[in-house]
């Protein structure tokens, strides 16, 4: 599916301007930079705890007999749903306030979200859960990108830099749900999504503190 949907852009798409010079594959420099450095700290524990109620929400609510197995199947398709809202409507708010005073807040809203189903034990309230979350989660697969552009003064490393932020990201992403297992084997479902909402939690205070720092600490300002 994946190969044919990308077959048309890869067969129609080009570059619009040819760079002067082959690009960098790696800007050391980004790492000598503050806002960079926690923003994409930030991405890696965000992503820690990120997907763990997307691979976890269905197998919670069947085992713990939240809902039978016939609507537990469809707390992911419920999820994934919002998800396509939480993708748009955010992108739209940040051309006014700016990606990082949209993406840190949403960021915080999964983490609390996360933590509430600690004390989920019915139906109305997993299928609620379960929206929410696709729609605050949604803004970290559109948002990303808008925050990296910001923090690339050298317009031609802006691919450069997104490419090495996500490497980084994407180890998050990686860990998360195996550590998730571990947890609930050892521990149980209080514990995981404890876990999940402290990481998506601390990911969102970092990526807030990359926030503040390229914006110089002004609190109200468009970044």
């Amino acid at each position: 599916m994946i190969l044919a949907t990308l077959a048309v852009p890869l067969t129609v798409l080009k570059v619009r301007v040819i760079p002067a010079k082959k690009r960098k594959l790696v800007d050391w420099v980004a790492f000598t930079e503050p806002a960079y450095v926690l923003f994409i700290l930030g991405g890696l524990v965000t992503f820690m705890g990120l997907y763990v109620p997307f691979f976890y929400i269905q197998y919670f609510s069947v085992s713990t007999g939240i809902t039978d197995a016939n609507l537990g199947f469809y707390l992911l398709a419920i999820l994934n749903t919002a998800s396509i809202a939480g993708r748009i409507i955010p992108n739209f708010i940040a051309d006014k306030t700016g990606p990082f005073n949209m993406i840190v807040p949403c960021g915080f809203a999964a983490g609390v979200i996360i933590f509430g189903l600690i004390g989920t034990h019915s139906v109305a309230a997993i299928v609620v859960i379960s929206a929410l979350y696709g729609f605050f989660s949604g803004t970290f697969v559109s948002l990303p990108p808008a925050c990296f552009v910001l923090l690339s003064p050298n317009r031609g490393l802006i691919g450069t830099r997104m490419g090495m932020g996500f490497a980084v990201i994407s180890i998050g992403g990686l860990i998360g749900t195996p550590i998730a297992g571990v947890i609930l084997n050892g521990k149980g479902w209080v514990a995981v999504w404890a876990y999940a909402g402290a990481t998506a939690s601390a990911g969102a205070l970092l990526m807030g503190a990359s926030r503040m720092v390229r914006s110089r600490g002004k609190l109200v300002v468009k970044v």
